[in-house]
């Protein structure tokens, strides 16, 4: 397996003896930008959660570069170079930008805290001129970009992104994908979790779609339909295809699970 890929086989987890994922099975190349998509109640979050150790893993395997890493608590998989945004506003603030990036420095050493700042200011420039700024006094989209900020400080090699557009106005929202897409062209792996199907279409190379725990779909963005992935979120088949997953008149990535 390439360094830095993820491979989930036949994944099954969930909260305590609440199962919410029923068998996932999906594998993540080093550099792709992947959006997880579905209706309420698919999954998509817990998928996350799971992957960060924050969930209870009933059965299957994650393997992080041929070992599995299921059982690792987060501070663990933080440490095998995985990130997690989570959803809703995470920061700090009644601190500095800058307060808020030395507190997600924690784990590293004191040596390289300054480095691994000025690092995040190159990536984020809007952020060098909001240094100084009381966080909570940002606009929302400021905010949610100096949380992905904060979880890219640890560079990562592969950064978990949970509902990133919520609360945001539409132009916020576009600041936020756009710097998505500007962080993944220069190399970073991405999973992000979208309800706005229409932005995380625009901007992932990738779609997965989850509906009742288990992929329903995995394949390019431009190989589906709105109305198509209107049908999978609605029924988890398309039009057209029967109860046993075959489809009729359909072709190309679309329908693998």
């Amino acid at each position: 397996m390439a360094d830095g890929a993820l491979s989930i086989r036949d994944l099954r987890a969930g909260y305590g003896q609440l199962d919410i994922l029923n068998g996932v099975t999906l594998d993540i190349a080093a550099g792709e930008f992947v959006a997880l998509m579905g209706p309420n109640g698919a999954g998509k979050s817990t998928l996350l959660k799971t992957l960060y150790g924050m969930t209870t893993v009933k059965g299957g395997e994650i393997l992080w570069n041929g070992r599995d890493i299921s059982r690792l608590r987060s501070r663990a998989i933080l440490g095998e170079g995985i990130s997690f945004v989570p959803q809703g506003r995470c920061n700090f603030p009644l601190m500095t930008v800058d307060e808020n990036l030395q507190m997600a420095a924690y784990t590293l050493r004191d040596a390289k805290m300054k480095a691994d700042r000025d690092y995040v200011y190159e990536l984020f420039p809007i952020l060098r001129t909001r240094s100084r700024t009381i966080a909570g006094n940002m606009s929302g989209g400021e905010q949610q970009l100096l949380e992905v900020a904060m979880a890219v400080l640890q560079r990562p090699k592969v950064l978990l992104v949970d509902e990133p557009s919520v609360g945001l106005s539409p132009t916020a929202t576009s600041i936020v994908f756009d710097e998505l897409l500007r962080i993944n062209a220069a190399g970073q792996t991405i999973l992000l979790v979208e309800q706005n199907t229409k932005k995380a279409m625009q901007v992932a190379s990738r779609a997965v779609i989850l509906r009742l725990g288990v992929v329903i779909w995995d394949g390019k963005p431009a190989d589906i339909t709105h109305d198509e992935l209107g049908e999978l979120f609605m029924t988890g088949r398309m039009r057209g295809e029967a109860a046993d997953g075959k489809q009729e008149g359909l072709s190309g990535e679309g329908g693998k699970s």
